[in-house]
Formats: structure tokens, sequence, C-alpha cells
């Protein structure tokens, strides 16, 4: 979901980019006042939703009135024709395809269906990628670039459109998020931040991840897109 911080700017959790060690920290920092939307809601799917009565509704904003109130009276308006400060995290393409192949090839996941991309209720990011699994690594990504070429950088643009004020990097993911809070003038201790440990992070494959030369090459020319947007070139 997106996490409402102290002030209303709004943190967008991107699959697989550090968006559970984030929560975590913004947590146990106490700068979070609430949730909207589920939680890998992108921009369209989260201001999409707030109108036709989807606002307040049972079990979609919690403690909704007070939520609301506060975003309102800190931020032009949620809402309105100014949105609030949001921020997300990517990290490299190619990095995303690997970790994705781990986390799902974990016996607690084995390559399990998310959510239906047509359908708002049930909607999930990576629910193109329902049934592309492979034990094999290669054979997975083409799998992947076969049905959806380019997915990972299409994916990204679903969270960091020109709303959004801060693109950070999970590779860089401590002083990116140091730098957004005090951008937005947030009181934290730096140090906790800097030390609190890994979170979420997926078990190592008993085979490791290898990429076949000729595929690594056309992946990188399917997401030169986002390389050089995220600047990774």
């Amino acid at each position: 979901m997106a996490l409402i911080l102290k002030g209303g700017a709004l943190f967008l959790h991107v699959p697989k980019t550090g968006g559970n060690w984030v929560t975590k920290v913004l947590q146990e920092s106490h700068l979070i006042e609430g949730f909207l939307g589920s939680k890998h809601t992108d921009v369209t799917h989260l201001f999409a939703r707030r109108s036709g009565g989807m606002v307040g509704s049972a079990g979609y904003v919690h403690h909704e009135k007070e939520l609301l109130n506060y975003i309102f009276k800190k931020q032009v308006g949620l809402f309105g024709k100014e949105k609030p400060f949001m921020f997300c995290f990517v990290r490299h393409p190619m990095s995303w395809l690997e970790s994705w192949f781990k986390y799902m090839s974990q016996p607690t996941h084995k390559w399990l269906n998310w959510g239906d991309e047509h359908d708002m209720e049930k909607w999930h990011p990576n629910s193109i990628l329902n049934g592309l699994g492979d034990v094999d690594f290669n054979q997975y990504v083409r799998n992947v670039i076969r049905k959806r070429p380019g997915y990972v950088t299409e994916m990204f643009g679903w969270y960091t459109t020109p709303e959004v004020n801060f693109v950070g990097k999970q590779e860089s993911l401590k002083e990116d998020l140091i730098f957004v809070l005090k951008k937005i003038n947030l009181k934290f201790d730096e140090g906790f931040v800097r030390n609190y440990p890994l979170v979420g992070e997926s078990k190592k494959l008993s085979v490791p991840i290898i990429w076949d030369d000729q595929l690594k090459e056309e992946v990188l020319r399917l997401e030169y897109a986002g390389l050089v947007r995220y600047g990774y070139i």
C-alpha cells in the first residue's frame, strides 16, 4: 500500500526494490500515519480509486476520516489539483529479474499467481507474469520477454509518473531514504536508518544464477530505456 507519512508524503512500494525494508524503518521511526490502497498500488490505481464513492470505503483506508483530514491539512489536497509529495525506489532491471526469480522459486511461493491484471480489486503489478515461471532462470526470462518485452522498465514506469517527486535506487537505498526524509523535513535518527538490517532477503538458490550471454544482451537492449532513465548507464 502507499504509506502516508507524517506531513502527508506518500511512499509507493515497487515490488522487489527494498520496500519492505523502507516500511520497517519508517514504522520503527514512528513516521507512518496510515495506509492507502493495496501493498503495491501504483499511481494510476491509487488515484483512480479515489472517485466513484470509493473514498473512505470500509477496509480501504485505515481510520479514514482522520487520515483524509490529516492529508488535507498538510497538503493542498490528495484529491485536488495538487498531489502530495510522492517517492519510490527502483533497481537495475536485470537485478530485478534475478530477485523475482529467487523470490518465486522459494518453497513458500512456488510460482504462485499474483492477482489479476484486468481486475481493479485483484490487481497486482506482477500479475502479468503469472504462469511464466520455470525452474531454469534463463527460460523464465525468455518467457517474460516473449510475453512482455521490456517488462521491468514498463512496470517501473507505472510508479515513476511525473507526479512522483523522487525516485531512489535499491542499490543506494539507505542513503536515498535519508535524502528524501530530509527533503520532506521529517525528524529521524540517521544512524538508525544506516544501521537497520536487511528485511525480506530471499534465500540463496541451490543453483546459482548464470545468464546466457545472448539472452543477457537481449534483455539489456529491451530494458535500455529504463537503464537510461534511471541512471544505470
